[in-house]
């Protein structure tokens, strides 16, 4: 009911108990190794893995301690299941449960021939897939640990990646496809699709070839949709959540080069709060955005979309005076308004630009050395900055490249007041009073300024003389060839034809 209203507001009064069902054995209480929980989606069935005990069962529906329900279903050893067990899902058709372990998935059967629940009278039975002995040919042989496994109809789509890497000490995860056939009843062709395996952890967008994750995900999920197949996993220490597109390969059963990475910033204003000491942004409102920013410009036509680094796109926002590169709240609030640079006005077109979210985490670089504002090479990611794909159609999609790499994007820039300048506290009121008086007592004397200021006025001709010129720039200094072309925006105009004043 909640999902069908988009209404979760109830859980603000939800509670969070300890629930350890008196029929699971108290030696695995508190030891550390649980793992995943998967609960069916109609609520007929609950199971959580345990790495060095098994499966334990539970009813989701009446969750009490003395339920008849809550058992230990599969012990270590059962049906040829070994430790170490990683991954837990329930399969689309609830009638199996897909367990992974460090070197294989296991498919355990729920719905027995004759409609039963075989763990239900002890009875486990399952079909085991050696991932190592598939997978490890990608590598020469190389010994490979997995973390999790789902299915989309004949295809096991499986995380991991080889234990070593000659080139980085936390070598990346990989995306894995197995394929079912069923004239031989097995599962075989392991083809790496997206994520390298061997490369450093690294938070890369794009093509399946080109992305890269983290060393630390430990779980995916199938994004339910009736129009596509999205796997979706947590990454870099939670900061975001990954959107892997296998629709193409799934119903082509080809073209494994089509697969697409995206990010969705896990929530940016967490991060924000958490770890760089900023104020939150939950509360602007789309119009509040608008407000606080002051006027924003974009350039809308063929001719607006330049091969730009993030330098020349903050640039180019300062050679029309408008001072900075939208953040991440500011760029979904325009989209959401309709107010964004097209190339021909089309709802199915993709708008791509720069923003100013950055892509950090500490995991990255060294995994256990956070928090990451802590100074030191741990904080990876500064140099990463997100870049915002727009289809009125699909949504707002973010992926993370590097700040150098040039990407085809148009420009939108917003004003220089922006979500940071938010109500003044008391507090900054009395030390803004305070710094009038010492300005006050400070003052130097026009014999002084004078020449110091001309002769910053020369230096700053100098240094801007092979730079892109703000708009107040004399023509006859100017020698910037773009700035004649008309690349500069003048006026913001929304996809319904209308000027925004």
């Amino acid at each position: 009911d909640m999902a069908e209203s988009h209404d979760f507001s109830s859980l603000s009064n939800a509670a969070i108990e300890e629930y350890w069902p008196d029929n699971w054995s108290e030696k695995y209480k508190g030891d550390g190794y649980l793992r995943m929980i998967s609960i069916a989606h109609d609520g007929s069935s609950a199971y959580v893995a345990h790495a060095k005990g098994g499966i334990f069962s539970f009813d989701p529906l009446d969750p009490a301690q003395s339920s008849l329900a809550a058992k230990h279903v599969v012990h270590i050893g059962d049906a040829d299941i070994g430790d170490d067990i990683n991954g837990l899902h329930h399969t689309r058709s609830l009638k199996n449960l897909v367990i992974t372990r460090s070197k294989y998935v296991h498919i355990l059967k729920l719905v027995a021939e004759d409609g039963t629940n075989p763990l239900d009278y002890g009875e486990p039975i399952a079909y085991k897939l050696t991932l190592n002995y598939h997978c490890s040919e990608l590598y020469d042989g190389a010994e490979m640990t997995f973390m999790d496994t789902a299915i989309i109809n004949e295809y096991a789509f499986v995380l991991g990646h080889p234990k070593h890497s000659d080139t980085s000490e936390h070598n990346g995860v990989a995306l894995y496809r197995l394929t079912w056939y069923d004239e031989d009843e097995t599962w075989k062709d392991c083809t790496q699709i997206a994520g390298s395996g061997l490369e450093g952890a690294g938070w890369v967008d794009g093509s399946g070839e080109e992305a890269k994750f983290s060393s630390t995900p430990h779980e995916i999920a199938v994004l339910p949709s009736l129009d596509s197949h999205t796997i979706i996993m947590g990454d870099v220490d939670n900061h975001a959540l990954r959107y892997v597109d296998v629709t193409i390969p799934v119903e082509t059963h080809d073209q494994t080069d089509k697969v697409r990475v995206s990010s969705v910033a896990y929530d940016e204003d967490l991060y924000q709060v958490l770890y760089t000491n900023e104020e939150p942004w939950t509360t602007l409102s789309l119009e509040s955005v608008m407000e606080q920013d002051g006027k924003s410009y974009y350039h809308s036509g063929p001719e607006g979309l330049y091969s730009m680094n993030f330098d020349a796109a903050q640039d180019e926002c300062g050679r029309v005076g408008i001072g900075r590169i939208c953040t991440l709240p500011e760029i979904r609030a325009r989209f959401a308004r309709g107010q964004y640079p097209t190339i021909d006005g089309d709802d199915k077109t993709w708008t791509t630009v720069w923003t100013a979210e950055s892509c950090m985490s500490c995991h990255l670089e060294d995994p256990g050395r956070c928090p990451v504002q802590e100074d030191g090479d741990s904080s990876w990611g500064e140099n990463f900055k997100m870049i915002a794909i727009f289809n009125a159609q699909v949504g707002l999609q973010n992926q993370c490249v590097h700040v150098d790499r040039p990407v085809d994007t148009m420009s939108m820039c917003c004003g220089l007041g922006g979500p940071a300048v938010l109500n003044p506290t008391g507090e900054s009121n009395e030390q803004d009073e305070g710094n009038i008086d010492s300005k006050q007592a400070g003052v130097i004397s026009a014999g002084v300024v004078v020449p110091l200021f001309l002769i910053a006025i020369a230096a700053y001709g100098l240094y801007m003389r092979k730079k892109t010129k703000p708009s107040w720039w004399p023509k006859f200094l100017r020698n910037d060839n773009r700035e004649e072309t008309g690349h500069a925006p003048h006026r913001e105009v929304d996809l319904r034809g209308r000027d925004y004043i």
